[in-house]
């Protein structure tokens, strides 16, 4: 089986030909609307999307199953009314995303020994599924623990992470007030993707190069609201209450996320627990049934 990195080398080779397909995309829907569109621009939309995976997958003896929900763009004065309610600003990356779709769900099931399984699973929250998680101050007669009590026992040991090469270990984030943490997918409950933004005023914009560059968009001009202007990152936070970083942006995410063809517990492969035994199968499976599947990066 090849190593979980291996497929990221295509991606860092042919990031601009993937770059200019996404930007294809989404300015595609951003300019037409979902309501303008005939049959054949919203193949093409999606199709460009999901770097073609829809129709491989649709093409491989085994899957079974296939849906891709098709999602009109995101109001706009949604997204402002996001930001103005969490003091946080988008990064354009993901803003541009939700410019076009407003959110993201890809699923497909496999047979397999007789038996039809649900395996892929591909989500990216809504606008509106955007919420934020911890950070809340408890009641003044709250005697149970808070997520920030259970994560500071959990932070008593040293923890060995995952993180791409080249790049210094990110900042772990933390359940307390300053630290904002948001949901981009509940991973069917075994973890949560999350969007975190750490509050260390005055750090450089380090991750623009996402889906912004991608979709040719400028950066939007800053409300006058106090935001944090903190670039956030991509954290995957585990059932014991762990973190993993996964991504500088969702851009790069996105591109994981597809090339994993949403696979049983993908993110783990990036942690130091890695994938459960029922998981791993699937991988190992992959080789096999799935390697012309991946898209082209």
């Amino acid at each position: 089986m090849s190593g979980p990195y291996e497929c990221f080398e295509s991606i860092a080779n042919s990031r601009r030909a993937t770059d200019a397909i996404l930007r294809h995309a989404l300015l595609q829907q951003r300019h037409l609307g979902s309501n303008q569109m005939d049959a054949s621009i919203e193949s093409s939309f999606y199709e460009n999307l999901t770097l073609g995976l829809v129709k491989l997958l649709e093409e491989t003896p085994g899957v079974q199953g296939v849906e891709l929900e098709k999602r009109s763009p995101s109001d706009r004065q949604l997204m402002t009314t996001w930001e103005q309610r969490y003091s946080c600003i988008l990064p354009d990356d993901l803003k541009q995303f939700y410019l076009s779709i407003d959110g993201f769900r890809l699923i497909w099931n496999y047979e397999y020994a007789g038996e039809v399984l649900a395996i892929g699973n591909m989500k990216i929250n809504s606008i509106s599924e955007l919420r934020r998680i911890g950070g809340l101050k408890p009641g003044p007669e709250s005697d149970g623990p808070t997520l920030l009590d259970i994560e500071m026992c959990s932070q008593e040991h040293v923890r060995a992470e995952v993180h791409q090469p080249h790049a210094p270990p990110p900042q772990f984030p933390n359940f307390g007030v300053k630290c904002k943490i948001f949901e981009l997918d509940p991973c069917q409950g075994l973890g949560k993707v999350c969007l975190v933004y750490h509050d260390r005023a005055g750090e450089g914009s380090a991750s623009q190069a996402g889906l912004m560059q991608l979709c040719g968009g400028t950066t939007t001009a800053t409300p006058s609201f106090a935001v944090s202007k903190e670039e956030p990152r991509i954290w995957l936070l585990d059932r014991c209450f762990e973190w993993h970083f996964l991504a500088h942006d969702f851009a790069h995410y996105f591109r994981m996320m597809l090339v994993h063809q949403g696979l049983p517990q993908w993110q783990f492969r990036f942690t130091p627990m890695g994938l459960t035994p029922w998981a791993e199968e699937f991988f190992s499976l992959r080789p096999y049934y799935f390697d012309h599947v991946s898209p082209k990066l």
